[in-house]
């Protein structure tokens, strides 16, 4: 039985086991957004432990976005309707980036994706399997978090965002922040969304199409299930050309790759689905599961390497080797032109598959309450790499390769109890454990062997296969106790107190703990504020990790990069050591402002300091006594690697800044109605001390200045009878980008983005829009790139493919 098959049997069999279906009869529909407090707030469960907090008297900052706010995007994944909503929140779009195109790199207030816990339905969701290693930034390089694109939206019945430091509440990865995606717990009734759009001048068009559906199993129970089906082309750059691939032209060389430069987008195709259930044992005992199951294809296009080495071209992709010449000085050599005459274009396939399933029996009725759950969760990606070769088998090399595949597991088991000394007072406790393995499985042979040609680069070109050296299976597992005390000291100031014990088998202990208060000085004005530690255990895919690929060296080349496992013998031989965890130090203050009617604005002030923060290094070009060093130790192409990397606890860091958020409705007439959203992140990170070993000025600067530090977004959504009309500006502030070592200035960009909605139909909604309504590009990245086809930066802070317009239809019953 298929992978696929059992775990779709498992899905529905964990979710009806809990549903019966002998009711008749249906209770009614229920709304499927977010609960609201008697003072209309969203009410939020991320946080805190008070089942009656909102976003306005929690001492934190929070962002509730609903499904509404997310269709509005234009987006159909969390990434971009995050990114878009939430300026701390940013998601970078890469273009052909190893699996880093495949899993989407993420920050939050300019925090790599592993300070960042995603959570669902309030439970902590696995990691994916890829680890960042090309987001072209020092900041979130080498980070392991989880993937946040493999939950349907239309699942979805709120986004919490937690803008604050949070591990002793929540455990290691919180350091940055939660991220809550809450479930649709519905009775009755669905919706269909169906989408299509495409890029204005890149291609890229895109399907897609989503369902929700609540079951109806009688009042004591509820089973929800979504899915959502996603088809998008690859986007390629229309004006790019390849000064290479021009050249062979006029030469009248056949056979040239029709998108030298390779590809804007990934060609990306998907299948997502969740379920969320429940059933009321008694009046006080549910008993409730939830989870998902994604599969996915993804392929991304490299650029172009070429066979010529003819005088005056650049050698985009050619190895400095007189075998690779298009006529080469002894008949004996291999002649890589009688394969790929115009040369080849590496086509890097991932085959995604995400599962996660937790069942959990709870009391949640009087002043004590418990939560027991378990939860599975699974994250795969398995490679392909076609159109490609191991030039050192010759004539004898495939064309296709298996480079083999990385996988995520992670068994929790969680115990939760909270009591209610008075409807003043809650005090909470839990304990945890949880055990994580990361497998690397091997490649095929000929994607890592050495050929006979020994002088020429080994392995299957662009990525290669993972080697038995580097496969393995590898386990970690922690234990966590946790307690909580929340208290309204008067009926206008709350202080609560958290601290969390954890216990790593390879780490050590560690102990965190979080105090934050809420001051009312009216009922219109409030001051808030928290202090708290942190904690990080080096996640396994950067314990073990290993990789191999090509990378442009910045002269129109490619060279042989490795990255390495810490502490290893091949490590070693570059000064690297042992992995330790990192730690935290997190303050914010912040004020609520709701003086006039449907007016709010909060303002918070945060600064986040860690110390041996842990990133991937720089990359260092390799001597040759290190290359001869690495050959006698018999690592794996060890005289071919030109550069080298390896994850450290570098450096301290400091990340400075504020949030400030603000809406407003306003009523023209009974039927008229805007609402205003202003929301605002400055970010600064700098270094604490001096910079490792490695960490050249400009790096340093990279670190610094490498993304923007003013982002904000302004939209304004009205609503007139049966029409509906938004208006977003996106702002990015001026960065800098580092190329070689050359800054290139980024100066400041706002992008637009427009929606016309009509719902006359009944039951239906119909929508058209535009994102980057004026087809904005980024700059490009400097002559070598641009000889490429690479002109534009591929690691922008946004689209590097253009304006995009597209079509909604919304049917709901």
């Amino acid at each position: 039985m298929s992978k696929f098959v059992s775990r779709l049997l498992l899905s529905s069999a964990l979710a009806f086991a809990i549903t019966p279906m002998a009711h008749a009869q249906s209770a009614p529909p229920e709304e499927d957004g977010a609960e609201t407090s008697a003072g209309g707030s969203d009410i939020v469960v991320i946080g805190t432990r008070r089942k009656d907090r909102s976003i306005t008297d929690s001492s934190v900052a929070i962002d509730v976005i609903a499904p509404e706010q997310i269709a509005t995007t234009g987006y159909s994944d969390v990434n971009d309707a995050l990114r878009t909503l939430v300026p701390a929140f940013n998601a970078q779009r890469l273009q052909g980036n190893d699996g880093s195109s495949f899993v989407r790199p993420v920050t939050l207030r300019g925090s790599p994706a592993d300070h960042v816990l995603l959570l669902m339905n309030g439970k902590r969701r696995h990691r994916a399997s890829i680890v960042q290693i090309g987001t072209g930034h020092a900041s979130t390089s080498g980070s392991q978090g989880q993937d946040f694109n493999v939950i349907p939206p239309i699942a979805l019945s709120s986004v919490e965002v937690l803008r604050d430091g949070a591990s002793a509440q929540y455990g290691s990865d919180a350091i940055a922040g939660v991220i809550n995606l809450e479930l649709k717990k519905a009775r009755s009734g669905g919706s269909i969304i169906g989408q299509v759009g495409e890029y204005y001048t890149s291609g890229g068009r895109t399907y897609d199409i989503q369902g929700h559906l609540a079951v109806p199993v009688g009042d004591n129970a509820y089973f929800n299930i979504a899915a959502q089906y996603t088809d998008q082309a690859k986007a390629y750059a229309k004006k790019a050309t390849h000064s290479g691939a021009e050249a062979m032209r006029a030469m009248g060389i056949p056979g040239i790759p029709e998108h030298p430069e390779g590809n804007l987008d990934p060609r990306y195709m998907a299948f997502k689905s969740v379920w969320n259930a429940g059933i009321e044992l008694s009046d006080e005992l549910e008993l409730y599961s939830f989870g998902n199951y994604m599969t996915g294809k993804s392929s991304v296009t490299f650029g172009l390497r070429q066979p010529v080495t003819a005088g005056g071209l650049n050698r985009h992709g050619t190895y400095a080797n007189s075998a690779f010449d298009l006529t080469p000085a002894h008949p004996e050599l291999f002649n890589l032109a009688a394969v790929y005459p115009g040369g080849f274009t590496p086509e890097f396939r991932g085959h995604l598959e995400d599962f996660s399933a937790l069942v959990g029996l709870r009391d949640q009725e009087g002043p004590l309450t418990w939560d027991l759950s378990a939860r599975y969760g699974t994250n795969t990606v398995d490679y392909t790499i076609t159109g490609t070769i191991n030039a050192s088998m010759g004539v004898k090399s495939p064309t296709a390769f298996k480079p083999g595949s990385l996988t995520q597991r992670e068994i929790q088991f969680d115990a939760e109890v909270s009591y209610e000394l008075s409807n003043d007072i809650l005090v909470f406790a839990g304990a945890s454990h949880r055990k994580e393995t990361y497998v690397i499985g091997e490649g095929d042979v000929a994607s890592y062997t050495t050929g006979p040609l020994r002088d020429l680069p080994a392995g299957s070109n662009g990525f290669q296969g993972f080697s038995p050296e580097f496969a393995g299976s590898f386990d970690s597992n922690s234990y966590a106790v946790f307690g909580e005390i929340d208290a309204d000291i008067t009926p206008w100031w709350n202080l609560s107190a958290a601290a969390r014990y954890e216990d790593y088998d390879q780490f050590g202990d560690n102990f965190s703990y979080k105090a934050s208060t809420r001051f009312e000085l009216s009922d219109a004005f409030a001051l808030r504020g928290s202090v708290s530690t942190g904690f990080r255990a080096p996640a396994a895919g950067q314990v073990f990790g290993t990789s191999l690929t090509s990378q442009l060296d910045g002269v129109g080349g490619f060279i042989l990069d490795a990255v390495l496992v810490p502490g290893s013998p091949a490590a070693r031989v570059f000064g690297s050591e042992a992995l330790t965890p990192e730690t935290s130090f997190n303050m914010s203050a912040g004020v609520v402002f709701t003086g006039l009617d449907g007016f709010l604005t909060t303002l918070d002030f945060y600064q986040i300091d860690v110390d041996d923060r842990l990133l991937l290094t720089p990359s260092r070009n390799t001597t040759a006594a290190e290359r001869a060093a690495l050959a006698a130790i018999n690592f794996p192409n060890g005289a071919d690697i030109q550069q080298v990397r390896y994850f450290q606890n570098e450096m301290d860091t400091r990340v400075r800044g504020f949030d400030l958020v603000s809406t407003y409705r306003h009523s023209w007439s009974d039927n008229a109605s805007t609402d205003f959203s202003l929301a605002v992140n400055y970010n600064e990170q700098h270094l604490r001390g001096a910079p490792p070993p490695g960490f050249s000025p400009a790096i340093v600067t990279e670190f610094e200045r490498g993304t923007p530090r003013w982002r904000g977004n302004f939209s304004a959504t009205t609503k007139v009878g049966d029409f509906g009309f938004m208006a977003r500006a996106i702002h990015y502030g001026a960065w800098r980008r580092l190329d070689g070592a050359t800054f290139l200035p980024r100066k400041a960009v706002t992008l637009f983005d427009a929606e016309v909605t009509y719902s006359g139909i009944q039951d239906v909604e119909l929508s058209v829009g535009a994102r980057n309504i004026f087809n904005i590009f980024p700059p490009g990245r400097g002559p070598a790139r641009a000889r490429a086809g690479l002109i534009y930066d591929n690691h922008s802070v946004f689209g590097v493919a253009g304006g995009f317009y597209y079509l909604n239809a919304k049917y709901k019953f």
